[in-house]
């Protein structure tokens, strides 16, 4: 069941509750419908404000994280350093190179941590799809994120299920999909930048990567200046515009953006 709550915000607002869907129809306050493609950070039970600009256009103001609860949360206990070593370690892990505007990044693929969303990294890697996308959401101490491109890449592919949590922590050099609920990871990749002990308890926050080590300084150097997205608070690229007019507005607007120009799985 999808629960929406709208209320007025000064004289141009609104504020929606997200609960586990890809978009939503929410009538604002002046009586227009919205229909609005959710951003990939947005999670269950977050609050999302919307706010009318002076050409009568609503847009994404900013979003309230996990006023309303959440979806629900797992306990499973977590690898330690040794095992994740191991597991890395094992013959069937799989090696994958990002060539970024900064150098190459290299991946080890774990298909145990996440047999779904390592054969669906692999899949896309294979047809080419993270070819020239901008890192259009890097965050001092947090994560870096690419993925999202407005050709027709974008539609081939379905959201998938989500994995069984395996007990993997969020280690700095973690990757895993970008995800808004549950069974909602599709294309974008995030690569955090720092430890996360907090994630890994939701049943879509499943790593099925890590960088090598020797990458770290690459990973390290990917441009952060601008910061958080406008849908979070922040001032740097907004993925809606990336994906309505594509990589232009990334070089008009946020010229330092880093890119992935390619990735190949090294066999």
């Amino acid at each position: 069941m999808v629960h929406i709550e709208c209320i007025p915000l000064e004289s141009c607002g609104a504020v929606c509750t997200i609960w586990p869907i890809s978009n939503v129809q929410v009538v604002a306050p002046d009586q227009v419908t919205l229909h609005i493609p959710l951003p990939h950070n947005v999670v269950t039970g977050d609050r999302m404000v919307m706010v009318k600009s002076l050409d009568g256009k609503w847009g994404i103001k900013h979003v309230v994280r996990g006023e309303l609860g959440g979806a629900p949360m797992f306990s499973t206990p977590w690898k330690t350093e040794e095992e994740i070593a191991k597991d890395l370690s094992q013959p069937h892990v799989c090696s994958v190179e990002l060539a970024t505007t900064k150098g190459t990044i290299k991946l080890r693929v774990v298909p145990s941590w996440a047999p779904k969303g390592a054969q669906r990294f692999l899949q896309l890697v294979s047809d080419k799809y993270y070819t020239d996308l901008p890192i259009y959401r890097a965050v001092p101490d947090f994560l870096i994120q690419f993925g999202v491109t407005t050709d027709d890449r974008y539609g081939r592919y379905e959201a998938m299920e989500d994995d069984e949590l395996k007990g993997i922590p969020f280690l700095e050099g973690m990757v895993c999909f970008a995800a808004s609920s549950q069974n909602s990871r599709l294309a974008a990749i995030c690569v955090f930048l720092t430890d996360l002990p907090q994630l890994g308890k939701r049943s879509w926050e499943t790593p099925f990567a890590r960088v090598s080590e020797e990458s770290f300084p690459v990973l390290r150097s990917i441009y952060t200046g601008y910061g958080e997205m406008p849908q979070c608070g922040g001032s740097g690229p907004d993925p809606i515009q990336l994906q309505d007019r594509g990589n232009p507005y990334i070089k008009e607007k946020f010229p330092q953006c880093d890119y992935v120009e390619s990735a190949e799985w090294v066999q």
